[in-house]
């Protein structure tokens, strides 16, 4: 009997022992054929992946050699050249920003400043004096507005009362400001830090035939004007709601010559000066730039990060261009092309006369002496 039992005690040993084996033999079976399977899966190719087109996107701020991951990228000479831009002409063109953080870069603007005087047209607008100058780009757009203005509800009430300032003169005018963070007109900024520098930028009043004079708000029939300088390469430079990026307090009668297509952009997207340049900054050379129509012409617009003392900034070989600093840290082109879906001439809609050609303005570089 004793016997009997040891032989069970073997038997079941020896049941469960086996059991062991078929179990480690199962897991290592299923162990080899997932790395087969993964093994298979992998595969390994000395051939080139196929070319994807993806958009690109790059810092917005800084340049090209400071570490910030812009990477130069190679000019096709066959459709461009480089100009060379020295550091103070960061501080010329339509789109220079001048406000209490950036001053103006004074530079001999004297070739391009032309008396208003000289070139109005008397019967639909007023200078409160006949020294009134402004930049020569500034002035066929302004008396086609102001023709069309006229055309509309013949009065010649608006009168410029600001246009170019030199240093001297905002010097002699300044006042020290209340409240420094937020300005309240043209005579509260520091002499160097004016937009009246630039030669871009006008104010207005209204004053009547009789002599009567009063605020320009952009009311009544002037709300014309308020509602319709886009078209023309203006916008109102410190619009009610902005003041917190301005710094300056609401001014319905201080306008800002910016060009043709740029006064179209920041008036469909509610964009300050600030707002535009800052948001500009995403189309930089060589990866995405921004691209608008308007009246039969294609505008591409692109930025070009400023280097420390002198920039290549590459503009097209064949077609109409324009280059401006924006006063800080980088140049705005903007290449106009006539749509190959328009006509043989720019369809132009409603009274707006305004060509939206750009132009590329001749300026001096040389330092002007304050």
């Amino acid at each position: 009997m004793q016997n009997r039992r040891v032989s069970y005690v073997r038997i079941t040993g020896a049941v469960i022992i086996l059991i062991l084996i078929i179990f480690a033999g199962d897991y290592l079976v299923r162990s080899s054929a997932k790395k087969n399977n993964r093994n298979e899966n992998l595969t390994v190719t000395t051939e080139d992946p196929p070319q994807e087109t993806t958009s690109v996107t790059v810092p917005a701020v800084g340049s090209f050699a400071d570490g910030d991951g812009i990477v130069r990228p190679e000019i096709d000479e066959q459709k461009y050249k480089k100009l060379l831009k020295n550091a103070g002409e960061l501080g010329v063109g339509e789109l220079v920003l001048v406000n209490k953080d950036y001053s103006y870069k004074f530079q001999d603007i004297s070739s391009v400043l032309v008396k208003m005087a000289s070139k109005m047209d008397t019967k639909t607008y007023k200078l409160s004096y006949n020294t009134h100058e402004v930049q020569q780009a500034v002035m066929e757009p302004f008396n086609n507005m102001m023709a069309d203005f006229f055309s509309a509800y013949n009065t010649r009430d608006l009168t410029i009362v600001t246009s170019h300032v030199p240093y001297a003169d905002q010097n002699a005018q300044y006042v020290v400001p209340a409240d420094p963070e937020l300005l309240s007109g043209d005579l509260e900024m520091a002499p160097g830090y004016s937009e009246h520098h630039s030669g871009y930028a006008l104010d207005f009043k209204l004053v009547s035939d009789t002599g009567k004079i009063s605020s320009f708000d952009g009311t009544g029939s002037f709300a014309w004007i308020s509602e319709n300088s886009y078209k023309y390469g203006f916008v109102i430079r410190y619009p009610e709601g902005k003041e917190a990026v301005t710094g300056v307090k609401a001014n319905p009668a201080h306008f800002r010559y910016v060009g043709v297509p740029h006064s179209y952009i920041m008036h469909e997207n509610g964009f300050t000066l600030e707002e535009y340049l800052n948001d500009l900054k995403k189309n930089v050379f060589g990866y995405e730039h921004l691209n608008y129509s308007l009246y039969g012409y294609e505008y591409e617009i692109y930025y070009v990060p400023a280097e420390d003392n002198e920039t290549e900034v590459p503009v097209p070989i064949d077609e109409s261009y324009n280059v401006s600093g924006n006063n800080y840290d980088g140049y705005v082109v903007t290449i106009c092309r006539k749509s190959s879906e328009s006509g043989s001439d720019a369809e132009v809609t409603g009274t707006v006369t305004s060509s939206p050609v750009v132009s590329t303005p001749a300026v001096s570089t040389a330092s002007a002496g304050m």
